[in-house]
């Protein structure tokens, strides 16, 4: 358990780290991002080709290779073009944003269930981004996603790390219950009667010579 929490809280430490440099260098991670999703696609479209081909006497060649060869060559476009991508992505990111903020407003003041409110201010923000981010455009185009691929980074590897430190508290815990355990000695028969006669308010000692010095009835 101590190595698999070091783990983590290392792990944890490189995410937020990175995350920190991303949102630092924007326009870089925003060019790295958009670079890692036309690698993702290429690899992804390779896998489809090659899984459609083993599969072909299924029936599965020709489903498999048409998707493989659009995210092949929709990863060799990104690759091509990056920056022109970029903005692509940006509007797409914008856009999204926006209607996604809307639908949750309209739709937390329609339905009125219990927690509308954050539901709805859920949506105020997501608006206010995206408005942010259309409004500035072309220049946000160079921050947009790597400042999402940034904060991402952060709090993924603020929540590694203090899941890392809650697993080794909870496993320090649990080690100092069992250590008390086993220092705890067995509970004798004379104890568990001299708690019992102490509970009855009743004298142990007197009881038990009485017990003693009694004979049986006939």
């Amino acid at each position: 358990m101590p190595k698999k929490t070091t783990r983590l809280i290392i792990l944890g430490s490189i995410y937020l780290v990175l995350g920190v440099l991303a949102l630092i260098f924007t326009p870089a991670s925003t060019l790295f991002a958009v670079m890692a999703l036309a690698a993702i696609l290429f690899v992804a479209g390779i896998s489809q080709i090659v899984y459609g081909i083993q599969g072909r006497k299924h029936g599965q060649l020709w489903s498999h290779m048409t998707l493989g060869v659009l995210s092949v060559v929709c990863g060799i476009l990104i690759a091509r073009n990056p920056i022109a991508n970029t903005l692509g992505l940006t509007l797409i990111v914008g856009f999204l944003l926006l209607a996604s903020g809307i639908a949750k407003v309209v739709g937390s003041f329609i339905e009125g269930t219990t927690g509308w409110g954050y539901y709805a201010f859920n949506g105020v923000i997501s608006v206010f981004l995206a408005s942010i981010i259309l409004y500035t455009f072309p220049a946000s185009a160079f921050w947009t996603i790597g400042t999402f691929v940034g904060v991402d980074l952060v709090f993924g590897g603020l929540s590694l790390i203090g899941l890392g430190f809650a697993l080794r508290n909870e496993h320090k815990e649990l080690m100092q219950d069992m250590s008390f355990a086993k220092s705890m000695k067995p509970i004798s028969y004379d104890e568990i009667e001299y708690h019992y006669f102490q509970a009855q308010g009743k004298d142990w000692e007197s009881t038990r010579n009485s017990d003693k010095t009694s004979t049986p009835l006939h």
